[in-house]
């Protein structure tokens, strides 16, 4: 007769996740070509651009969401964002705010250094033209002391994904991804044969905060014609 065993199962959790959302825009293709089309404009018109994280790249000036010929992405951007903010379970008195928006070319070679985008709570690119061998998108495990003293794991099994250094994403055009702005990330050189401009990786990057909704604020101390001081506090 078997003895009753009086070994407690074990029990793991998990804590201290990294979300990372993405979706796939539908007639993304229309979309494309029209953003392609103006941000070629653009790039003539500023041939230099501004310097960042990319190396050896083009990226523009940040106020693309502020450019109403770029309203197709910036609403699509809204939208993902509210579905986020419902899966995340945010307060539903707050919104997202679009704090600065650009684009990148990636020429031949091109890449962006490994970076994160002080004060975004969520960070994210859209991808316009991906070329094969363009340069993937990676994200890199926040907590970098994990790392320093890593088991020995089975070869033959899959390394389960909390050990997991970093996280590669392919370029997918129509893809929009996005992620916490502490995330650190980078993306790899362009290595596409193409000719021409055929050969670029173009792109949209962003950066989000949240903010509590206009009508949950009210002036305190009078406003701006009684010479008090506007300050934001939240109506019970």
């Amino acid at each position: 007769m078997d003895q009753p065993s009086d070994k407690k199962p074990l029990t793991r959790e998990m804590f201290f996740a990294t979300p990372i959302f993405f979706k796939d825009l539908p007639n993304s293709k229309e979309l494309n070509k029209n953003l392609l089309r103006h941000i070629k404009q653009w790039k003539k018109r500023d041939e230099k651009g501004i310097k960042r994280s990319n190396s050896l790249g083009w990226h523009s000036a940040v106020d693309m969401h502020n450019r109403k010929e770029y309203n197709p992405l910036t609403k699509e951007l809204f939208k993902m964002q509210h579905e986020i903010f419902e899966a995340e379970g945010y307060n539903k008195n707050t919104e997202p705010v679009c704090d600065n928006m650009w684009a990148n070319i990636n020429y031949k070679y091109s890449h962006n250094k490994n970076h994160v985008h002080p004060g975004a709570q969520w960070s994210g690119v859209y991808y316009i033209q991906t070329p094969k061998d363009c340069g993937h998108i990676w994200f890199t495990d926040p907590c970098g002391q994990r790392h320093i003293d890593m088991p020995i794991m089975e070869p033959k099994k899959e390394k389960p994904v909390h050990y997991w250094r970093e996280v590669h994403y392919q370029p997918i055009e129509g893809r929009l991804i996005m992620f916490p702005g502490w995330l650190v990330h980078e993306v790899a050189p362009n290595m596409s044969n193409l000719k021409g401009d055929k050969h670029w990786r173009v792109s949209v990057s962003f950066n989000f905060k949240q903010r509590w909704k206009p009508e949950m604020w009210k002036p305190r101390g009078g406003g701006h014609d009684s010479g008090g001081e506007i300050r934001l506090v939240q109506l019970k």
